[in-house]
């Protein structure tokens, strides 16, 4: 059961990606557009050609407009070619590169996207940098070039997030998020489609919004959670409903996924109405036949399903759409098999499992490796019968196990061997120092010695030497204490982390105490999820010194994000770069953030009437690391009286550790770590808050590594 199930949704899933905030063309700017173009001339001229492209580039607007956008692209192309107008040049060749795309003429597309983005980057292009890597990563993933897609996708957010392109920002994370799936990553995958969810709702992208609910439904029925993505899909519809989307569109959100689903959940003749309503409202769309053909191979129509599948295949070659083939291929074979026609179904079989393990696509491996064992036997090739079924059950107990630990595990149990290792590891790290210490005091000792009874058998030139040889020993011990001193001061800095965790996991289990303790159930449920991937986050940077500035952003995002969902949304959050940051290069210590962001929720937001706003802002400098935590709370004052007042008067345990690795980390810096607390006055002279400013040194790539 699990095995379809798993190549059902997948293959929805990435059906669902495809969005964005201009699902629809503007026509009131076409039109405006047209005017110009009318009497524009030189590089205007070549802008707004490649400005009426950009406008159709979308879905099915693409499909309606593509002679119109090939011949605005090439009047472009020609155009900005005779001006040698390099920016003209490349927006058209992206421009190709989308046209391709959208043909599914993936290898063009390919070449025309690579050739754009070198001319981008010769003229530092950020928009076309941005885009040119998303759509060169969209055809990369369409022949099954998973790694060097997300490698682009990722290129392409530096850009975007330069340029504020919130909606290009949203389409990469929802592809990473949808590839990442496809790979087994459920972590990363539900990481991404949950950033892409929560953008598209700043903007009221209302389409992508629906899309990204789908998206989610498909993820969490892949973990085994039937209900919740039920539930997700039906808000896609209720969504797309309320929010006035047409009818064709608000349909195409919903039909085909509860059509798979129903396939999966072998409700055959349900799957089989919803994917004729999919197939009747989107005639063209190859894929949404063959989900409806997959439905018929259920019902055993095999000769109506072969018909569909073989239909596109050479289609699907040109191209090199090795996603869709690859799916396609398989679908063949079950249908010969269907037939009793198992020499004809396994090269297919084989074919469509080479392209997935290619891409390490697990969930067509896995249907390959459950179909290759019958195939093989019915021909006689019992070897090669059992080979296949061995690796179907290993991977079969790999997917399952990965779909386990994307729950919340026994954390507490980990957290206790942890914490036991690392006493141990200190220990053993101290002794071997003692004893280092003492062999180095050994051999200066004999060293001396031997120094004595050469300098009295040979006289004033021996003793000038062994002198000099003595003064040399002294710099060399220097050193080596001043190493020793680097290692006690890296294991008290270990020492205070496990501190850290106890504490912070202390408060999180407070929290779902109570959530359990007031039966909100489905908040405590949530609260456990975002915990959990928390922890697992701080379980594998515990034995870090210095982790990257974007997985410290990450971690204070799911922390920030519980704090919301237990106070019921009570404030918002914002983390601002004041320039330009390569999260990707800054290392800074871990969990150095969260006390302070904690520190401003529960002293300052969580007894402010109304809502209240914290904001993150980052600025790095000369490799200095500036951040500054502002709160609108309720300043420091009242939350003094206030907790005066409490029964509970416990010092801030996090604070005061923070300030005790800020001191550690001052003994190897040049610059002096430290914080300091403002407290912010309105206009009328009363408490609007508190801003905590950190400064810090940080290390860059190059001196982790070394």
């Amino acid at each position: 059961m699990l095995r379809g199930k798993l190549f059902i949704l997948l293959a929805g899933f990435m059906l669902s990606l495809e969005c964005s905030a201009q699902d629809h063309p503007n026509f009131k700017k076409i039109d405006s557009l047209k005017k110009v173009l009318a009497t524009a001339n030189g590089t205007q001229r070549v802008d707004c050609l490649n400005a009426l492209c950009q406008e159709h580039w979308w879905g099915g607007s693409v499909i309606k407009s593509l002679d119109s956008n090939s011949v605005w692209a090439r009047t472009a192309y020609q155009e900005a070619i005779k001006l040698n107008y390099t920016a003209g040049i490349a927006s058209a060749m992206m421009f190709f590169g989308v046209i391709d795309i959208n043909k599914d003429n993936f290898l063009s597309a390919e070449k025309n996207l690579r050739q754009a983005l070198t001319m981008f980057e010769s003229i530092n292009h950020d928009f076309g940098l941005g885009w040119g890597n998303i759509w060169l990563a969209q055809s990369l993933y369409s022949q099954n070039n998973f790694s060097e897609a997300i490698a682009h996708y990722k290129k392409s957010l530096f850009f975007l997030d330069k340029t504020g392109d919130w909606d290009g920002e949203a389409k990469a994370w929802s592809f990473m998020g949808g590839i990442y799936a496809i790979k087994g990553n459920y972590d990363s995958s539900y990481f991404y489609c949950s950033k892409s969810l929560r953008v598209r709702e700043k903007m009221s992208d209302h389409s992508c919004v629906a899309y990204s609910l789908t998206n989610m439904g498909h993820l969490y029925r892949i973990a085994g959670s039937d209900e919740d993505a039920l539930d997700y899909f039906r808000k896609a519809y209720q969504y797309a409903k309320s929010h006035g989307l047409d009818y064709i569109s608000t349909n195409l959100i919903y039909v085909e996924a509860i059509g798979n689903i129903f396939r999966a959940l072998n409700s055959v003749d349900s799957s089989y109405y919803y994917l004729q309503r999919a197939v009747q409202l989107d005639t063209r769309s190859k894929m949404k036949r063959i989900s409806f053909a997959e439905t018929l191979l259920r019902k055993g129509q095999f000769d109506s399903a072969l018909h569909i599948f073989l239909e596109p295949i050479a289609h699907f070659r040109k191209g090199n759409d090795n996603w869709d083939l690859m799916r396609v291929l398989l679908d063949v074979a079950k249908a010969y098999n269907g037939k009793k026609m198992h020499e004809e179904a396994l090269p297919y079989a084989l074919e469509s499992l080479s392209l997935a393990s290619q891409a390490g696509a697990k969930q067509y491996i896995l249907e390959a490796y459950k179909l290759l064992p019958a195939l093989y036997k019915n021909i006689g090739k019992r070897d090669s019968a059992y080979t296949y079924q061995e690796r179907y059950s290993a991977l079969k107990d790999s997917i399952v196990t990965t779909q386990f630990r994307w729950k919340l595990s026994n954390y507490k149990e980990q957290e206790a061997i942890n914490q036991q290792m690392d006493k141990l590891t200190l220990l053993d790290k101290e002794n071997k120092l003692k004893e280092d210490k003492l062999k180095q005091e050994a051999k200066l000792k004999w060293i001396l010695i031997a120094g004595l009874l050469i300098t009295t058998l040979s006289g004033f030139m021996i003793y000038k030497n062994l002198a000099l040889k003595r003064k040399n020993d002294k710099l060399e011990n220097r050193h080596r204490q001043a190493e020793l001193q680097h290692h006690v001061t890296e294991l008290e800095m270990q020492a205070l982390r496990a501190q850290m965790n106890p504490h912070f996991i202390f408060n999180c289990l407070n929290s779902i105490n109570r959530f359990i303790l007031k039966n909100e159930t489905e908040a405590a449920s949530n609260y456990l999820t975002k915990f959990s991937r928390l922890i697992r986050m701080a379980l594998t940077h515990s034995k870090k010194n210095f982790i990257s500035l974007e997985d410290e952003l990450e971690m204070l995002k799911l922390y920030i994000d519980m704090e919301r969902l237990r106070f019921k949304d009570a404030f918002e959050y914002s983390i601002i770069f004041k320039n330009s940051i390569d999260v990707g290069n800054v290392f800074v210590p871990p969990l150095l953030l969260q006390p302070f962001a904690e520190n401003a929720i529960w002293h300052g937001l969580m007894h402010k009437e109304g809502p209240g706003h914290l904001e993150i802002e980052l600025r790095a400098d000369k490799k200095i690391l500036t951040c500054t935590i502002t709160d609108d709370g309720v300043g420091r004052s009242i939350a003094k009286e206030i907790k005066s007042r409490s029964a509970e008067k416990s010092k801030s345990m996090g604070l005061q550790i923070t300030n005790d690795r800020l001191a550690l980390l001052n003994m190897e810096s040049e610059q002096p770590a430290s914080f300091n607390i403002e407290d912010i006055i309105d206009e009328a002279g009363k408490p609007a808050g508190t801003r905590v400013i950190l400064k810090m040194n940080y290390k860059d790539m190059m001196e982790i590594a070394s």
